[in-house]
């Protein structure tokens, strides 16, 4: 496939926004031109393949040549989500559904008492599991922890995990939407039937103990460094203050949180980055600089030229 020009230079995506039986309906503090959203909205997908680049009609990252390999989300839960578990590469391979789905989840916000569940409570077999899930109890063998604003989680493929509400995620992960529910606690969709559930598939691939949780090492609160690297992906936060240089060389995404930033780079117009959004820079880009004051989630891709 033949690179777009726009693909050379810095570029802002648009947001796509999922609807969820779980999401909220006030997004106003995030994208302050929207009103009370019609249904339930649960993810802002920020670099799905069907996002549109802003500025040119009728592009969208699934033209990026071999295929755009991040998946970068804001999650608004307003109710909890299923407990769920996603498959690795070889294992989505084998079940010829693509990609798999290591993640990895950062704290935007948290009201008191949210809640992440990741990993089984030690000792708990997957069989004990698939009993209580079928019961409708699933949620209660996961370790749960509370999290507050700037704590990371790691969630490798194989984690079963759940989310509770009263939180914003921002999610980092692969191109994939490859889910297998557990769990969903006798919930019914917008036409009142049960979700389905994929209990035998989810099993056969998840890990009681996959390594997954609350990180506990890396950047204070405030300040810039490394939260996450792994093989699919490097997750660094950034605390600007007047002005920061991103990384050179390969595949980077800038994921505003908070503030006012402008990102300038050679030969272009200065670009606002708005919050939950994503600006990609390719490979190609050089002298790229952030101005202004804020904090933005800064992701290397898998490897130069991703």
């Amino acid at each position: 496939m033949e690179l777009h020009p726009a693909f050379e230079r810095p570029f802002l995506v648009a947001p796509y926004l999922s609807p969820r039986l779980w999401g909220t309906r006030d997004l106003r503090a995030w994208y302050p031109e929207r009103g009370r959203e019609p249904e339930p909205i649960g993810e802002a997908w920020l670099s799905a393949e069907r996002c549109q680049v802003v500025g040119h009609p009728g592009l969208s990252l699934a033209q990026w040549p071999g295929g755009f390999p991040l998946l970068c989300k804001f999650l608004f839960p307003h109710h909890r989500l299923s407990v769920q578990v996603h498959p690795d590469d070889a294992q989505a391979a084998a079940a010829g559904i693509g990609r798999g789905k290591t993640e990895m989840w950062y704290v935007v916000s948290a009201e008191p008492g949210a809640r992440l569940g990741v990993d089984l409570l030690p000792g708990t077999t997957l069989e004990a599991m698939a009993t209580a899930c079928a019961a409708g109890t699933g949620a209660q063998l996961l370790h749960w922890f509370p999290v507050q604003a700037g704590d990371s989680v790691f969630v490798p493929a194989g984690t079963i995990h759940a989310i509770g509400p009263g939180m914003v995620l921002c999610e980092v992960q692969q191109q994939s939407d490859n889910t297998y529910r557990l769990d969903d606690f006798g919930r019914r969709d917008a036409q009142g039937k049960l979700r389905a559930l994929h209990l035998k598939e989810g099993l056969a691939v998840a890990r009681p103990q996959a390594g997954g949780g609350l990180l506990t090492t890396g950047p204070r609160p405030g300040e810039s460094g490394l939260l996450v690297a792994c093989e699919y992906f490097r997750v660094e936060r950034r605390v600007v203050q007047g002005s920061y240089c991103p990384g050179a060389g390969g595949l980077r995404l800038l994921l505003p949180l908070q503030g006012r930033l402008v990102l300038q780079s050679a030969h272009e117009a200065p670009m606002a980055l708005p919050v939950a959004h994503a600006a990609v820079l390719p490979p190609t880009a050089a002298d790229v600089e952030l101005h202004g004051t804020g904090v933005v989630l800064e992701v290397t891709g898998p490897g130069p030229g991703a």
